[in-house]
């Protein structure tokens, strides 16, 4: 077979493929899912957001995830995420607070997706161009730089690191101690460091049981490019709990006079 007879095939069998409409069934826990929370027990099918999609079809599914789905959509390439709720805490972050509705997660590039997989709460995904994104629980994402901030809706680098700093200075020691409690500054120079620390605990305590645990945006980093040598191909990624991992080849050297 020549070698234009090869690529015509290929277009062909690509197009076919493309003609193809595939369906993404789920079941198990998804608490935002169902308002009740509780597992589905049989198949249900995904329904594909409305909007920023070009083909109403799916490419592929994506393992992982804890109380929280991720596919990817035709076409676009589109990583699309749901099934979190609101009490979930970083998982509900690191699924870009989608719920019952299957949205587009907000990464920071027009790249089609490839491949992706989820831990349970941090992410990380493959671009069509071999880049690589990672975002979640900062204890699975490795130290680089960060290109957008979904948590403040999208912004910057920037924005990120004077969100971050400002947070930090409200939460230092020597504010809190300044805090007025009640409409007045309290006094316990006369009390017992025991008393204080006991009454503390007990006032968490009290807090925890009358409100369910809040997602703490200071510990989800955003989504970020993995740093990679020259020549690096990353062609698959997996995610455990809390560990990833990546399979990687190297680009041909005709291949690496581009970069």
């Amino acid at each position: 077979m020549s070698e234009n007879g090869g690529r015509e095939e290929e277009e062909e069998l690509k197009m076919e493929e493309e003609k193809k409409k595939y369906e993404v069934l789920m079941w198990g826990y998804l608490p935002g899912v169902l308002s009740h929370k509780s597992p589905l027990t049989s198949p249900v099918e995904v329904q594909l957001p409305e909007n920023g999609i070009d083909v109403q079809s799916w490419k592929d599914v994506c393992g992982g995830g804890c109380g929280f789905a991720m596919a990817i959509s035709a076409g676009s390439g589109k990583l699309i995420t749901w099934g979190s709720a609101d009490d979930q805490g970083q998982s509900y972050l690191t699924s870009g607070k989608h719920g019952e509705t299957p949205e587009p997660f907000p990464l920071p590039t027009e790249d089609p997706i490839v491949k992706a997989a989820a831990g349970w709460a941090h992410c990380v995904s493959v671009t069509e161009k071999n880049d690589v994104y990672t975002w979640g629980w900062k204890e699975c994402v490795p130290s680089s730089k960060v290109v957008a901030n979904f948590a403040s809706g999208g912004s910057f680098e920037g924005d990120a690191i004077r969100k971050e700093s400002v947070s930090t200075d409200q939460e230092s020691p020597q504010s809190q101690g300044s805090k007025p409690i009640g409409g007045s500054v309290a006094h316990q120079d006369n009390k017992k460091p025991e008393e204080t620390a006991k009454r503390r605990r007990t006032m968490t305590a009290k807090q925890e049981l009358e409100s369910p645990p809040l997602a703490d945006e200071s510990l989800s980093a955003s989504p970020c490019i993995v740093e990679l040598d020259p020549g690096v191909k990353i062609t698959s990624v997996a995610a455990g709990g809390r560990h990833t991992l990546a399979l990687s080849g190297h680009m041909k050297y005709e291949d690496m006079e581009e970069l």
